[in-house]
């Protein structure tokens, strides 16, 4: 007997709702979240990103890191939209809000205080003798800011030198057919070694060089618990670094690509930010990272490595950080 359709309305309805509420779990579960994914290259103040990773403290359904040759290679892949979120240096993140990418610094992750280097073969004795000399760099990163402090230190001009652009995973390579590099952590270590010489490093321009990790503005309300767990698995991996410190160095040295009891001496050159600074330079609308930024900008622009101060506003939030309250 065909039952009546008044008679299985009902059922259908009831079918429909658990239809529903099955499509409305797959949909907002964790796991159906899309993962954030967050551009590196090779620094040591970056790898307690990768120790979290390590260490099981991120989730990896959550949370994608990627790893690049260069710092131009991050910042493109964020203009393109493959990365999310990404660590780059200060000047690289003001660049890029200059040409239109709306990022906002979540994390102050370190100072360099000598990790950014410029060398040279052993016949060149000082920043004056590199006139008429070719120097690799990468170009529109970083090296540009050192280079900028080195030159002036050095007496010279933009012009005085031919600049030959070398990707930072060749800094190695460059450095036997050029007369010196901008360098940093590991080939700087590698290259002393080998008898290059030091001429300059970030040390000689306090606050210039700051590394941060950047999340896309359009990310901040829709992935903000996917943000916090990240830097959550941070500093727990930064801690988990001071109590066992042999350990994470064993973590470490493959991707640094140092021996284990070489590890160390890789932060040498670098000031780690701890929760507290970052409390401080991070605070809204006050927060001293604004004001970092602001004479960072015009420094470029005075030299022409922006066409135009780009808007700082809403560059930095504290609200991600551990401990504070949305």
């Amino acid at each position: 007997m065909v039952k009546p359709v008044s008679k299985l309305v009902p059922v259908l309805t009831l079918l429909l709702m658990a239809a529903i509420g099955w499509v409305m779990v797959v949909l907002f579960s964790p796991a159906a979240e899309k993962p954030l994914r967050i551009g590196t290259n090779v620094w040591p103040g970056y790898e307690h990103l990768y120790l979290a990773r390590e260490l099981g403290y991120l989730d990896s359904d959550q949370h994608h890191l990627v790893e690049l040759s260069s710092a131009s290679q991050v910042s493109d892949a964020l203009r393109q939209g493959t990365l999310e979120a990404a660590a780059l240096t200060l000047d690289e993140v003001l660049t890029l809000l200059e040409q239109g990418v709306e990022l906002t610094v979540v994390l102050v992750l370190d100072y360099s205080a000598g990790g950014d280097v410029l060398l040279a073969h052993p016949q060149i004795g000082a920043l004056s003798d590199l006139k008429g000399k070719q120097i690799a760099v990468e170009t529109g990163a970083v090296g540009a800011v050192l280079l900028d402090g080195a030159l002036q230190a050095g007496g010279l001009q933009s012009d005085d030198v031919e600049l030959i652009e070398c990707a930072a995973g060749n800094h190695l390579h460059c450095f036997d057919s050029v007369d010196a590099v901008v360098t940093f952590e590991p080939a700087r270590s590698q290259l002393l070694e080998k008898g290059a010489r030091l001429l300059f490093d970030s040390s000689q321009i306090p606050g210039r060089i700051m590394d941060v990790l950047v999340v896309k503005r359009e990310w901040l309300g829709r992935g903000s618990g996917q943000i916090e767990a990240l830097l959550q698995a941070y500093f727990k991996a930064r801690h988990y670094w001071q109590q066992e410190p042999l350990r994470a160095a064993e973590l470490m040295a493959p991707r640094l690509g140092v021996a284990n009891d070489r590890v160390a001496e890789l932060f040498d050159g670098l000031i780690l930010a701890t929760l507290a600074e970052n409390r401080e330079l991070l605070a809204y609308p006050d927060g001293q990272l604004l004001k970092l930024a602001d004479e960072l900008a015009a420094l470029m622009v005075e030299r022409r490595l922006l066409a135009s101060k780009p808007e700082t506003s809403y560059l930095s939030s504290g609200q991600f950080l551990p401990g504070m309250v949305r």
